[in-house]
């Protein structure tokens, strides 16, 4: 077993243990029993990918592993990691993690960013159920679903304790969030106009110290909008100049 830094491990473990106590504590509304179809516990899916001290990448919300049934894709189980690096045949076909394969292409060897070098996480840690999961869900299980992906803001807003709490222990020299919520979130700004928010220049964020952390739209949203592909490629080749001069820090 790989060797973890102590206050690393405690993080994950307490993150592990309290994280969706904590947010049902604060959103009633949040389903108390938390299960895939077949029955399996919906856990928090935490980093692996725990480089101290370099740079660390904040999503949004993990996505979960599908299998095929009678022709509808249902979530079975939990990602292994946030972004990891996932292939498994579903059934049907072969499936992959589709935002972590955008980074791959789209964001790290434009940014000059090794893998290595980061710590990767996500704002919310438990997949969220939306609506059309939910339908499918409902054709092969008699458990029943909430709509938790609706609940994004609300869910993200109550991971601010847990996030901070990572920034602390994982001590970035820069934070790279990706999405609006995230960015959000974290940054507690909620005015700046979205297209120049999600720009990739670089800000302060004032916690325990002042940490520097920069804005992206998310992978998912780039493949969905050819304006928003077009803008993050401009962001990131904004935020680039600044990795590319900090290179030997990172």
């Amino acid at each position: 077993m790989a060797k973890i830094n102590p206050d690393v491990l405690k993080f994950l473990k307490e993150c592990h243990k309290d994280y969706l106590p904590s947010i049902r504590n604060k959103i009633p509304e949040f389903p108390k029993k938390y299960v895939y179809p077949d029955g399996n516990f919906i856990r928090p899916v935490l980093p692996v990918q725990i480089t101290q001290k370099k740079i660390m990448l904040v999503g949004a919300f993990p996505s979960a592993r599908f299998e095929r049934r009678n022709g509808l894709l249902i979530p079975v189980a939990d990602n292994l990691s946030p972004f990891g690096e996932e292939k498994y045949f579903d059934g049907r076909q072969i499936q992959i993690q589709e935002s972590r394969e955008s980074l791959n292409k789209n964001y790290f060897k434009q940014l000059n960013l090794k893998v290595e070098n980061l710590w990767i996480t996500d704002i919310v840690k438990v997949y969220l159920f939306p609506e059309k999961h939910i339908k499918n869900c409902q054709k092969v299980s008699k458990h029943q679903f909430v709509n938790t992906h609706k609940m994004f803001k609300k869910i993200a807003k109550e991971s601010l304790y847990w996030m901070k709490k990572e920034i602390v222990v994982c001590d970035p020299k820069l934070i790279i969030t990706l999405g609006e919520v995230s960015a959000r979130v974290i940054s507690g700004d909620n005015k700046t106009e979205i297209k120049e928010f999600l720009n990739g220049s670089i800000r302060t964020l004032p916690l325990d110290k002042e940490y520097k952390i920069a804005h992206l739209a998310h992978p998912e949203i780039r493949r969905r909008n050819m304006g928003w592909d077009d803008r993050t490629v401009t962001a990131i080749r904004k935020l680039s100049k600044y990795c590319s001069l900090s290179k030997h820090s990172f």
